[in-house]
C-alpha cells in the first residue's frame, strides 16, 4: 500500500461494536486502514490520540441556521463551528429559512449557502408540503436527506419560513406520506396537533405565571394526539415516519406500540428533554423555551428508557438559535421557541454514559451510526471502517467540564442560560472531518467552506420498502 497521509495511533476505538485498541489509516479523506496498535505503514501525519477515545463523528439530525435572513442569530459558519466543537461532523439541517426549503431552486441555492460557509458536512431537509409528486420527487432527486413536516400551522408573522412545511388535516398528511413514500425517504415529523394547540392557546382560563401559561398552552396531550395520527397514517400508507424531539412519555408510549406493530415509525429526543425539567423552565421563563415544552421528571425518565430500550434510536441537538435580543423584555408567549444546544448535546449523552445511566454503546449509537442508517448516509458517514468518510472524534473520558457558554462558538450562545453552570464529564478535544482537522482544543482550525453536502442513498420499489441500503444490511 502507498504511504499514508495520516495516521491516528493510540487511541481506543469506541463506536457501536464496542471498544479496542486501533491505529487508523487515512488517505484522500477515507479510511484505508483500521489495524491493530503498531500495525500501520509509514504516514506523512501522525496524530498520537493516547489515552483519548477515537469514535465516529457525531451526526446531528436535528440542526437549525438562521442565515440568510437572520445571521446575528446563526449561519453556516458560526453554526458548523458549533458543531465541530461539539463533535458533530455533519449537521442535518431542518428547512426551515428565509423561504420554506420546498422546491428545488430553494434547496439548491441553500445548498449553495452551505457550501461557502460550512466547516462539517451537511444534509439539507425539505419540505412537501406541495403536495406535489413532481416537486417532491424532484426535491430528493437534488438530494434532500429527508422530508420535514410541522403538523400545526406556523407561528405569527413567520409563515414564510414555514411556506410548504406545515400540514395539519389528516387528509393532507395522508397524501404527503403517500408521495414521499416512492422517493426511500423518512419524513421526519415535528408532532403537535393544530386543532388542540388552538383550543389550549384560546384558553382564559389558564395561570397567571408566563412560564406555566406556555407550559399548560402545549400539555403531553397535544404531542400524544399528533403522535397517533402519524401511527395510524404510517400503518395506512407504509411510508417511513420518524418523530423528531420526542419529549413526553405518552408520546413515547405511541411510538413503542407502532414499532410493535412493525411499521417503520422511529423516534428521536434531546439531552434537554432528558436532564432538564419544567422545574428549570419555571425558573427560567422565556430563556427555556422550546417547543414542544420541557416536561415532568417523570418524562425526562421515561425518555431515558426510550433511549436505552431502543424505542428511541437518536440523540439530537434540536439546535435552533436565538439571540438574546429576541427575547430579551418579550412575553414568553410571543417570543420565539428554541435553544443553542450544538455545542452540548452529545457531552451530555456521553456524560449520561460515563455515569451508567445509559450503555455506553447505546449512546455512541444513537450519535454515530444511528442516525446515519436512519437517513441513508451509512457507513459513509457515522463509522470509522475501511470505505468510511475519516470523520472521528479525539474525546477525552476523563476532563471534566463546567459549561461557560460565553466560550461558545455559536453566535447566539448567550441565549443558552439553561446550560449555563452545568457540569459535565469528558471531553472533545479534536474534530476531524474527511481526514482534515476542523476543531481543536476550543480553536476552529479548519477554513471555511470545508464542509460539502450530503446525500443518501436509497433502494426504492416494493421489495425494498423504500429502506435505506445501509439500513438494510
Amino acid at each position: 500500500m502507498s504511504r499514508l497521509e495520516l495516521a491516528v495511533v493510540g487511541g481506543l476505538l469506541v463506536d457501536e461494536q464496542g471498544q479496542r485498541h486501533r491505529d487508523l489509516g487515512i488517505n484522500g479523506g477515507r479510511v484505508v486502514e483500521v489495524a491493530e496498535p503498531g500495525r500501520l505503514g509509514d504516514a506523512e501525519r501522525t496524530l498520537e490520540a493516547s489515552g483519548r477515545w477515537l469514535m465516529p463523528g457525531f451526526v446531528d439530525a436535528h440542526f437549525h441556521c438562521r442565515a440568510p435572513d437572520h445571521p446575528e442569530r446563526e449561519d453556516f459558519w458560526s453554526g458548523t463551528a458549533a458543531a465541530a466543537a461539539g463533535g458533530a461532523t455533519t449537521v442535518l439541517e431542518m428547512p426551515v429559512a428565509d423561504l420554506g426549503v420546498s422546491t428545488v431552486e430553494r434547496l439548491l441555492s441553500r445548498r449553495r449557502l452551505a457550501e461557502s460557509e460550512a466547516v462539517v458536512d451537511f444534509g439539507l431537509f425539505a419540505g412537501c408540503g406541495s403536495l406535489s409528486q413532481a416537486v417532491i420527487q424532484g426535491l430528493a432527486d437534488a438530494g434532500a436527506i429527508g422530508f420535514k413536516v410541522f403538523t400545526h400551522r406556523p407561528a405569527p408573522g413567520r409563515g414564510a419560513a414555514f411556506d410548504g412545511l406545515c400540514l395539519t388535516d389528516n387528509s393532507e398528511l395522508l397524501q404527503a406520506l403517500t408521495l414521499v413514500r416512492p422517493t426511500g425517504l423518512p419524513c421526519a415529523f415535528h408532532a403537535e396537533d393544530d386543532s388542540l394547540l388552538q383550543f389550549y392557546l384560546a384558553d382564559e382560563g389558564g395561570p397567571a405565571r408566563p412560564a406555566e401559561r406556555y407550559r399548560d398552552s402545549r400539555p403531553p396531550v397535544v404531542e400524544a394526539m399528533a403522535v397517533a395520527r402519524l401511527v395510524v397514517l404510517a400503518e395506512a400508507t407504509g411510508a417511513r415516519v420518524h418523530v423528531v424531539h420526542v419529549t413526553s412519555r405518552w408520546a413515547l408510549d405511541l411510538i413503542r406500540v407502532a414499532q410493535r406493530r412493525g411499521l417503520a415509525l422511529t423516534g428521536e429526543t434531546c439531552p434537554h428533554y432528558m436532564f432538564f425539567t419544567d422545574a428549570e423552565a419555571q425558573r427560567l421563563g422565556v430563556w427555556a423555551k422550546v417547543a414542544p415544552p420541557l416536561r415532568s421528571a417523570e418524562d425526562a425518565e421515561a425518555l431515558l428508557l426510550g433511549v436505552r430500550d431502543g424505542t428511541l434510536q437518536v440523540i439530537c441537538s434540536d439546535h435552533a438559535p436565538f439571540a438574546p435580543a429576541d427575547r430579551d423584555g418579550l412575553d414568553i408567549m410571543e417570543a420565539p421557541s428554541g435553544l443553542p444546544g450544538v455545542e452540548i448535546f452529545a457531552h451530555l449523552a456521553l456524560d449520561a454514559a460515563l455515569s451508567g445511566r445509559i450503555p455506553l454503546g447505546t449512546v455512541v449509537r444513537s450519535l454515530t451510526s444511528a442516525p446515519a442508517r436512519l437517513y441513508g448516509i451509512y457507513p459513509r458517514k457515522g463509522a470509522l471502517e475501511v470505505g468510511s468518510d475519516a470523520d472521528l472524534v479525539l474525546y477525552d473520558p476523563e476532563a471534566r467540564t463546567t459549561v461557560r457558554t460565553e466560550q461558545w462558538h455559536s453566535r447566539s450562545h448567550a441565549s443558552a442560560r439553561l446550560f449555563e453552570g452545568a457540569s459535565y464529564r469528558g471531553r472533545v478535544e479534536s474534530s476531524l472531518v474527511r481526514g482534515e482537522l476542523v476543531y481543536q482544543k476550543g480553536e476552529i482550525v479548519a477554513a471555511r467552506g470545508h464542509g460539502r453536502m450530503v446525500r443518501p442513498e436509497v433502494e426504492v420499489g416494493s421489495q425494498a420498502g423504500g429502506v435505506p441500503r445501509a439500513a438494510r444490511r
